[in-house]
């Protein structure tokens, strides 16, 4: 004789609980994981008719608190660009959140078959595994994936150098090409690779400035500045900058 199980409705206190896995995914810059937690959070909120509603309004108050948070988040704004996320309308949240994860993994595979971005990374020079690494950090890049994305790049320090030439390279083409806005992110990508290269933070500084964003210029170029303060080019820059008027 069969026997049915019957699953325990999540209770207010454990969607609270989960919810606090996606704040730690966001503290850590693991923004693609962030943001499936987050979304299947919302789908058991919207379907939870068991929650009193007392502790619907402080549900719903912490998911609005998290959704904000999230919008303002750079690394977030980097991958996705500007959002705006309604008050209390969470299931517009729930559907806007699968269409961005789709949108995103159809990107990264776009991303992994191209050509282009075989020869880029010399993955033909590579053997069966470091190929499969390099592939796999460039998909961390594209997820926005930082803590594992940094552990690959610990053990593997030529593959990641490929990586980086990869995003910086694309950033160079797109922007000689006219396309600034996708040059910058592209430049944020290779960031993600290396955060303490300041040749990055003073070829993002450019790209703003082609855009007439003289303020993020300034942040960019003073980044620069601040890991490498004998860095001439960048003293030109930013000297330039402070002289300009967009």
């Amino acid at each position: 004789m069969e026997t049915t199980v019957h699953k325990t409705p999540p209770s207010a206190a454990e969607i609270m609980r989960k919810l606090d896995e996606s704040k730690k995914h966001l503290r850590l810059s693991n923004i693609f994981s962030c943001i499936v937690s987050f979304r299947e959070i919302l789908d058991t909120f919207v379907k939870a008719t068991h929650i009193t509603e007392s502790d619907r309004g402080l549900v719903a108050a912490a998911l609005n608190e998290f959704q904000q948070k999230l919008a303002d988040s750079h690394q977030f704004r980097d991958l996705y660009g500007a959002v705006t996320f309604r008050d209390n309308d969470f299931l517009t949240s729930y559907e806007f959140i699968g269409q961005l994860i789709q949108i995103k993994e159809d990107e990264i595979a776009g991303v992994l078959i191209g050509k282009e971005v075989g020869q880029s990374l010399s993955l033909d020079d590579l053997g069966q595994e470091e190929r499969q690494k390099t592939l796999m950090m460039v998909s961390l890049v594209e997820r926005g994936e930082q803590m594992v994305l940094r552990q690959l790049i610990s053990e593997n320090d030529e593959l990641a150098s490929l990586v980086l030439a990869y995003y910086n390279d694309t950033g160079i083409n797109m922007r000689a090409a006219g396309d600034i806005n996708k040059a910058i992110q592209e430049y944020k990508k290779a960031l993600f690779v290396s955060p303490d290269d300041e040749h990055l933070f003073y070829n993002l500084a450019r790209a703003y400035m082609e855009i007439g964003n003289r303020e993020k210029a300034l942040e960019s170029i003073h980044l620069a500045l601040t890991i490498n303060p004998e860095f001439t080019e960048a003293l030109k820059l930013q000297n330039y900058i402070n002289q300009w008027a967009p």
